[in-house]
């Protein structure tokens, strides 16, 4: 009985590894596959492209917008500026 208990453990044990092996694979190819469609995807169908004055890109997402004119800026520059 010693001897059939062995072999039905290593049986046992081989077919828990093969089987990890298996589904180790299995996971790997179903992986390379849906990245692969999603390219396909991406490729054949890209995002639309808005037109340069929409409104979305009048939009500010993050930060502060500040409109100061041109010459109040130049003005501000040159009062900083330390006299030599």
């Amino acid at each position: 009985m010693s001897k059939f208990s062995r072999i039905i453990w290593s049986l046992a044990i081989l077919l828990i590894v093969s089987t990890t092996i298996v589904f180790s694979f299995g996971v790997l190819i179903v992986g390379a596959v849906t990245l692969s469609l999603y390219g396909l995807y991406r490729h054949y169908f890209p995002k639309k492209k808005f037109p340069k004055h929409s409104t979305r890109s009048q939009m500010y997402t993050f930060g502060e917008v500040i409109d100061i004119r041109s010459e109040e800026v130049h003005e501000t520059i040159n009062l900083k500026k330390i006299p030599k």
